[in-house]
């Protein structure tokens, strides 16, 4: 991209830094235009330009444009008869930085797939596959579950993606998202808090699950069911099915909402229960 068709990109974002007052609206009201109209080249810019050190009123301003437009996406998110779960996952790492688009989360999972996709070629059943996932993940990309999140950025799928680290519903979500771009049936389950990757079964067999938190270790149905049992809890088979897309972005928000608590980040906060609202309803 030429640095002169990105000049006035640059020319907006080093005059938001110190405007206040109605000229800082405005300029906040032309950064809406731009996010919506160019949001690739407004990434390069950032990228390029201000890398090692994003204006602070940028940053702010960035977020509150894009978490009002969120509250629109999580309403046709919801609208939707079946949503994409890569839809979920662009909606709330857009949460975290609003300067990522749902094309950044598909080219990381593209770059995955296409090294992953040999490995897969003479796998023979879920067990078999799943196993490949969790050595590919774990041993060959160096994927890692972080124990406990503190950060909100450590629930948000786009930066763990980048990272390789985050929490274990960003796993789950990365075996399923992945599993799905080869045609297999996989999805994300809750098993009593416990977040597992849910590999659907073939005729006549029973489902796999991974552990996320225990380096993708493949999980039985009656594993599962023993665990159940030790927590005190009576069975039921909703804890061996697949959340749907919803309730995963639910989740997600869910688990930010917990962090920002904390924090009393009370800003923050108001935006994540208003999407909340929105899913619920």
């Amino acid at each position: 991209m030429p640095q002169t068709e990105n000049g006035p990109i640059k020319a907006l974002i080093e005059l938001l830094d110190g405007e206040t007052g109605p000229r800082a609206e405005l300029l906040r009201q032309e950064l809406a235009r731009v996010m919506k109209e160019q949001p690739q080249r407004l990434h390069e810019v950032i990228e390029q330009d201000f890398h090692s050190s994003v204006p602070a009123a940028l940053v702010t301003a960035m977020e509150e444009v894009c978490w009002d437009e969120l509250a629109a996406a999580c309403a046709r998110f919801t609208a939707k008869i079946n949503p994409d779960l890569e839809e979920a996952l662009a909606i709330e790492t857009r949460f975290v930085n609003p300067a990522f688009i749902r094309a950044d989360i598909a080219a990381e999972l593209d770059a995955l797939a296409l090294t992953l996709r040999p490995l897969l070629a003479n796998c023979t059943g879920p067990a078999e596959i799943c196993n490949t996932l969790s050595r590919f993940f774990f041993r060959s990309q160096g994927f890692h579950v972080l124990p406990a999140a503190h950060d909100i950025k450590d629930v948000s799928f786009g930066r763990f993606l980048q990272k390789k680290q985050g929490s274990a519903l960003c796993m789950a979500c990365l075996y399923a998202v992945l599993a799905a771009r080869f045609g297999l049936d996989a999805g994300v389950v809750d098993m009593a808090g416990r977040v597992l990757a849910c590999f659907a079964p073939q005729r006549g067999e029973e489902p796999i699950f991974a552990d996320p938190s225990d380096s993708g270790k493949l999980l039985s149905l009656s594993d599962c069911r023993s665990y159940i049992d030790l927590r005190n809890l009576e069975w039921s088979w909703s804890f061996a099915t697949p959340l749907s897309s919803r309730a995963v972005l639910r989740r997600f928000l869910g688990n930010m909402i917990f962090i920002l608590n904390k924090l009393r980040d009370e800003r923050r906060l108001s935006y994540l229960r208003r999407y909340m609202d929105i899913l619920k309803n």
